[in-house]
C-alpha cells in the first residue's frame, strides 16, 4: 500500500463515518495531501554528501467555508497531514530540523474548493530529524476550482516593552549553517560569506571562493548578492545573481548549506 493509500485509509479513522460525503464540492484532505507532498518534493535542496533537505513547517490556506467545514477535525488532520510527509521524507531518505508541522489558516478572500500551501525551513525546531539522509517558500496554488495567489508578509517587528514604545526593536538577521547548525548573526550593511579570512561568515568549503556571496543587510531587508563566484550561489535550488532573502530561505554555495533566519529584536 503506497504513502497516500494509507494517509486516506487514517482519514478515514480520524472523521469516521461521515468520510464519504463530508466533501462533496469542497476540498478533500487528500487533495491537501497530495499538494503537502508535491511541496516537499518541489522545496527539497540537495546538500552535502548528497543528503536532501526538504521544509520541516507547512501551512495550508482555506477559504472561510472551508476551513470552518475542517475545524472540527483540524487537530486529527494536521496530525495525520504531518505524519504523511514524515512517512514520504522517510521513505524518499529525505532530512528535516526537527519534526514537520502542519498548519491550517483562514483568508476570506479564497473561493470555496481553492487552498494554498507554502512552506519554509525552520532550523530551530524541536525534534532530532537531521539523519544521515538528512522556513517564504512561495505559495504553490492548488484545489480543484483555479488557483489563489498568496502574499507574504514582511518579517514583523517584535512588539516593544511600553518603556521603549518610542524606539522601535531592530530586527536580527543571521545565518545558520547546515550540519553543525552554527548561527551567525548578520551586521547591518556588507556580510561577506566565503574562504576568505576576513569574511562575515568563514566556510572552510574549497568549493566556495573567498568572497563567494554578499548579505546585504538595511534594516529588515536582506538580500544575497552573488560576487562572481566560480560556482554560483542558489537560493532555494535556483540560481541567482542578486536576490532578496526570507526567513527560511535555503542558500547552497559549494557543498555547504546556509539557512536564512531573521527574528524580532
Amino acid at each position: 500500500m503506497g504513502v497516500l493509500q494509507r494517509f486516506e485509509r487514517k482519514l478515514e479513522g480520524a472523521v469516521g463515518g461521515a468520510f464519504a460525503r463530508l466533501f462533496k464540492g469542497k476540498v478533500h484532505p487528500a487533495e491537501i495531501g497530495r499538494a503537502l507532498q508535491r511541496e516537499a518534493d518541489e522545496q527539497k535542496v540537495v546538500v552535502g554528501e548528497g543528503r536532501v533537505l526538504v521544509p520541516n513547517r507547512y501551512t495550508v490556506t482555506l477559504g472561510e467555508i472551508d476551513h470552518a467545514h475542517l475545524d472540527e477535525w483540524e487537530h486529527q488532520l494536521t496530525s495525520t497531514l504531518a505524519q504523511l510527509l514524515h512517512e514520504q521524507i522517510d521513505d524518499e531518505g529525505w532530512s528535516t530540523f526537527g519534526y514537520v508541522s502542519v498548519a491550517f489558516e483562514c483568508d476570506k478572500n479564497l473561493r470555496t474548493g481553492v487552498f494554498d500551501v507554502r512552506s519554509r525551513v525552520d532550523p530551530d525546531a524541536p525534534g532530532q530529524r537531521l539523519r544521515q539522509a538528512d522556513p517564504q517558500a512561495p505559495a504553490r496554488p492548488a484545489g480543484q476550482n483555479g488557483s489563489a495567489v498568496h502574499t507574504d508578509q514582511s518579517p514583523a517587528i517584535a512588539s516593544q516593552p511600553p518603556e521603549q514604545v518610542r524606539q522601535p526593536l531592530l530586527v536580527r538577521h543571521s545565518l545558520v549553517i547546515d550540519g553543525p547548525n552554527t548561527r551567525y548573526p548578520l551586521e547591518e550593511g556588507s556580510n561577506i560569506v566565503g574562504r576568505s579570512h576576513d569574511a562575515k561568515v568563514k566556510l572552510p568549503d574549497t568549493g566556495v571562493s573567498r568572497r563567494h556571496v554578499d548579505i546585504t543587510v538595511e534594516g529588515p531587508t536582506a538580500v544575497a548578492h552573488d560576487l562572481g563566484s566560480t560556482n554560483g550561489s542558489i537560493v532555494n535550488g535556483q540560481r541567482i545573481a542578486a536576490q532578496q532573502l526570507r526567513d527560511g530561505d535555503v542558500i547552497r554555495i559549494g557543498h555547504s548549506v546556509l539557512v536564512y533566519r531573521v527574528d524580532g529584536g
